[in-house]
């Protein structure tokens, strides 16, 4: 069956996101994985988000005016609680994002599982002064008791499935979960670092996906797209620049809403669950 179009605020076209993982790591990052010991050049690399490349993006996200809604690990609170000030000052939306982004979720024991989301958004709220209400699991690794743990821990969104450019929604424990779709349209970690692909690629990806669902938006259903960079890879010299020019293609458009994930899961549990 063809899907049932939705409506944006303002009878956009098309809403953007800018999505930004901002990650912490204990024994490696994805410069190179596994093992049971730190690796430290591996902890260095991922260690580069928040010395250098989180502030660099904030200068983008600040200079063409949008906000950005950060995936950001429980122990960034500790590691570099300033610049997760910074980002908090400065409107962007705080989410969930595991503990360390080498920890997943879907080993670990219910009980275990619910004290480590508890006890990240708990760590962020300590320096942001606020429990984040979105949360993206570390390489989306979910279990059958996850999306309960959330909804008791007031999370109202996920971003851990794929799906079909549009937000949706589960009932969990009585209460809407709203699943905003996974999409990889444009990600500095599958198209650049592991493809080895130029940067360039990442432009050219968006833009496609980008003038098809703005097209789909004219003829009457919107969809979403996003952007996402790695503080600590997308942050880079080499990378930072075709996210900037997602952000300024995308703003030479009308009738685009730009937005945080936040901001769309509540416009949509407003205007299609609790009508």
């Amino acid at each position: 069956m063809r899907p049932t179009p939705i409506k944006l605020p303002n009878d956009a076209k098309i809403a953007v996101s800018f999505f930004v993982a901002f990650e912490a790591f204990e024994k490696y990052s994805q410069y190179r994985e596994g093992g049971d010991k730190p690796d430290f050049a591996s902890l260095a690399y991922g260690e580069y988000g928040g010395k250098a490349g989180i502030w660099r993006i904030m200068d983008v996200l600040a200079r063409n005016q949008v906000k950005g809604t950060i995936d950001t690990n429980g122990r960034i609170a500790e590691d570099f609680p300033d610049a997760l000030k910074e980002l908090d000052a400065g409107g962007h939306e705080i989410v969930g994002h595991g503990w360390v982004n080498d920890t997943s979720l879907i080993s670990l024991q219910p009980a275990r599982e619910k004290e480590l989301i508890k006890r990240t958004l708990d760590s962020l709220a300590s320096v942001t002064g606020k429990r984040p209400v979105g949360w993206v699991s570390p390489g989306h690794r979910i279990n059958e008791f996850t999306f309960a743990h959330f909804v008791d821990e007031g999370i109202i969104w996920t971003g851990d499935l794929p799906g079909p450019d549009i937000p949706q929604h589960r009932m969990v424990n009585g209460k809407p979960l709203v699943i905003m779709p996974r999409l990889d349209y444009a990600n500095d970690l599958s198209l650049i670092f592991r493809a080895k692909n130029p940067a360039r690629v990442y432009f050219e990806s968006f833009k496609s996906a980008f003038d098809l669902l703005y097209a789909e938006g004219q003829a009457g259903s919107p969809k979403l797209i996003d952007a996402l960079v790695h503080a600590h890879i997308g942050g880079r010299a080499n990378i930072i620049g075709v996210f900037e020019e997602c952000i300024r293609y995308a703003k030479g458009f009308k009738d685009v809403w730009f937005c945080t994930k936040g901001e769309i899961a509540s416009w949509y549990l407003d205007n299609y669950v609790r009508k």
